[in-house]
């Protein structure tokens, strides 16, 4: 499988997908935003949640369930989201 199909295949299977640059980080599969606040946001990425964790953390876009965050990342996390995952 090459990269494109990668990336494809992570989409199409719902599940959570972070890419980090330095102070910019996308978030794909966002269904919702379940917290955030300038230290950090948590989100509903299927069958998982995912976090972020830093310091002044703003959202600058979220459509078609891609989340765009800007601010010192610090740390990302996964965790189960639905029973019987």
């Amino acid at each position: 499988m090459d990269i494109d199909m990668d990336l494809l295949y992570d989409f199409s299977i719902n599940i959570p997908r972070v890419i980090i640059s330095g102070n910019y980080a996308i978030l794909d599969n966002v269904n919702k935003i379940l917290s955030f606040t300038d230290k950090g946001l948590v989100a509903d990425t299927g069958k998982r949640f995912t976090t972020v964790n830093g310091e002044n953390i703003e959202i600058k876009d979220l459509k078609d369930h891609r989340l765009i965050i800007t601010g010192n990342i610090i740390s990302v996390e996964f965790f189960l989201n639905k029973k019987g995952d």
